[in-house]
């Protein structure tokens, strides 16, 4: 004999209460807020990991994925390929790459 459970009953056996699902790992952030005027780093940014794919390449910039186009802490991505990351901020371009050293 086989039982059937609705699935809100079957979610709630899942995850009791408290607790929460794990995040997903592929799921991209949602993008940051613009930088305002007065934003500036502290630190440059450390690019962290590639993921060359053509036109679908991500590149993983102080813990977040990025793809091009996409803007963060008022950089926005230009270009990413075996060279590294291409960004743009306030009409100047910056080439992260994976020999940079880590001040940290």
């Amino acid at each position: 004999m086989t039982y059937w459970l609705p699935p809100f009953i079957a979610l709630m056996l899942a995850f009791p209460a408290g607790a929460e699902p794990l995040r997903d790992p592929f799921q991209r952030p949602a993008a940051s807020r613009p930088a305002a005027p007065g934003d500036t780093p502290d630190k440059p940014p450390r690019l962290r990991a590639l993921v060359l794919g053509g036109a679908r390449s991500l590149a993983n910039i102080d813990g977040q994925v990025l793809a091009v186009g996409e803007r963060f802490s008022g950089y926005t991505v230009l270009r990413i390929d075996a060279r590294g990351a291409l960004l743009a901020r306030a009409g100047s371009e910056m080439l992260l790459n994976m020999q940079d050293k880590d001040s940290r």
